[in-house]
């Protein structure tokens, strides 16, 4: 994967959720806790990649591209944009390259109704 360093522009944060309830009391949220801030580059996948993985668990998912971390695993949670993701995957980069970039499969993490 060919990135220049310029691409990787926008941030995205990993860590943990605690549920915390709401203010009325009767609802627990989740409460973000970052444990890493990173520059990440948002992935589109192509059209024959969407018609793939139409149907299936992934299609609701979003990529982005980071720097080689090998804390960063599907057991997190990312912020992103100002929204919660669940990490679904990262495939990491194998190659013997000097810089190496993993792409995160992110979905969105639905919100609780609050009435």
């Amino acid at each position: 994967m060919k990135l220049k360093p310029s691409d990787l522009n926008r941030r995205i944060q990993i860590g943990t959720t605690k549920d915390v309830l709401d203010e009325s009391g009767n609802f627990y949220s989740p409460h973000f806790l970052p444990e890493l801030t990173l520059w990440c580059a948002p992935r589109t996948r192509t059209l024959t990649q969407q018609y793939q993985i139409m149907k299936t668990e992934l299609e609701d998912t979003i990529l982005v591209v980071i720097r080689h971390n090998p804390k960063v695993n599907d057991g997190y949670v990312a912020k992103y944009r100002g929204e919660l993701y669940d990490i679904v995957a990262v495939s990491d980069d194998e190659s013997n390259q000097l810089i190496t970039y993993d792409i995160i499969t992110l979905r969105k993490i639905k919100k609780v109704g609050s009435g």
